[in-house]
C-alpha cells in the first residue's frame, strides 16, 4: 500500500519541489534514521521504500543554506535559527497520554490499538480538538487569518500559519513569547511551547500513519466536530478542497514585529506585552 498521491500536491504548497530539509523515516520499535532532503521527489522516493511500515517526520522550517543540516549539533541551536526560512509560524496542542501509557503497560499489541482507538474514540483528545479550533477562531477574528489545522492521528493538534519573510532580530524569543502570551490571555492547558526550540521542530508528514492509533495525519476544517476530526483521521485520501491557497495577514505579521520590537528595547528579560496585546 502507498500514500495516496493527492497528498504530494498538499506537499508542494507546503514545502515547495525544491529546498532543504530533513526527513524522519523509522519507528519506535526498530528506531529512527534521518536524511537531508532536497526534493519532493527525494520525500517521494523514501515514502515508496518505507510506507507504511514506519512514521514520517519532516523538519517545519526550510533551512537557506547549501549545508547538510544533520551534520548540524543539535546544541547548535542558533544555526537552525539564522538559516531558517521564517515564513510560517506553527501552533501545537498536546495531549497529555500517560494515562494510555499506564493502562496498555500489560496488554499485547493487539489489546493496545484497539485501547488506544477506543479511547480516542470515546473523547480522549476532545481538549485539543477544543483549544486548537479557539486558536483558529482568534486569529481569523483578530488577525482575518486562516490557518491549516490537522490531528496527527493519536496526540496532537496543529495549525500552520503562513506569512511574509519576517524578519525579526530575537526570532525564538518572539515566537515563544507568541506562545506564552496565546497560553495566558486565551486560557489553554495543552499549548505545546516550552519545550520546544522553535526553529528546529519536526512534524508529523500529512497523510501519514501514527503508529499507536494507525490513524492518518490529516487536515480538517475547524467546523469539523470531534467525532468528524476524529473519523476523518481513518482516511487515507485527501480531499482536493484542502487543497486550498495559503492566507498571509499584514496585521498578524506586524504583531510579530511588535512584540520583536518590545524584547528589543527591554533591558530585562521581564517582558510586557499588554499594551501590545490590547491593541489587537
Amino acid at each position: 500500500m502507498q500514500i495516496d498521491e493527492s497528498w504530494y500536491k498538499l506537499y508542494e504548497k507546503l514545502y515547495g519541489t525544491e529546498f532543504n530539509r530533513f526527513l524522519t523515516v523509522g519507528n519506535a520499535e526498530r528506531g529512527y534514521e534521518n536524511y537531508n532532503i532536497r526534493s519532493i521527489d527525494e520525500i517521494r522516493k523514501l515514502i515508496e521504500d518505507n510506507f507504511p511500515q514506519n512514521e514520517f517526520y519532516i523538519s517545519l522550517y526550510n533551512y537557506n543554506t547549501e549545508e547538510n543540516i544533520l551534520r548540524w549539533n543539535i546544541s547548535e541551536i542558533s544555526k537552525y535559527e539564522q538559516y531558517a526560512e521564517k515564513k510560517g509560524i506553527l501552533i501545537r496542542f498536546k495531549q497529555n497520554t500517560d494515562i494510555i501509557k499506564e493502562e496498555i503497560a500489560t496488554l499485547n499489541d493487539i489489546q493496545q490499538f484497539m485501547f488506544i482507538r477506543r479511547s480516542i474514540n470515546l473523547g480522549f483528545n476532545k481538549d485539543i480538538v477544543e483549544e486548537c479550533s479557539k486558536v483558529y477562531n482568534f486569529f481569523k477574528t483578530h488577525f482575518n487569518i486562516k490557518g491549516y489545522p490537522m490531528f496527527n492521528g493519536y496526540d496532537e493538534c496543529l495549525i500552520y500559519y503562513r506569512t511574509n519573510d519576517l524578519q525579526l532580530n530575537n526570532a525564538s524569543i518572539t515566537c515563544y513569547s507568541l506562545y506564552k502570551l496565546l497560553k495566558e490571555k486565551l486560557g489553554l492547558k495543552t499549548l505545546l511551547y516550552k519545550n520546544i526550540e522553535p526553529y528546529a521542530q519536526i512534524v508529523p508528514l500529512p497523510g501519514t500513519q501514527n503508529s499507536h492509533s494507525r490513524l492518518y495525519t490529516q487536515l480538517y476544517f475547524p467546523e469539523y466536530s470531534y467525532k468528524e476530526i476524529m473519523l476523518k483521521s481513518q482516511e487515507k485520501f485527501l480531499d482536493e478542497e484542502h487543497l486550498q491557497d495559503f492566507e498571509t495577514s499584514k496585521d498578524f505579521e506586524e504583531f510579530m514585529k511588535d512584540l520583536d520590537n518590545k524584547i528589543k528595547t527591554t533591558e530585562t528579560n521581564r517582558y510586557n506585552f499588554d499594551e501590545i496585546w490590547d491593541k489587537i
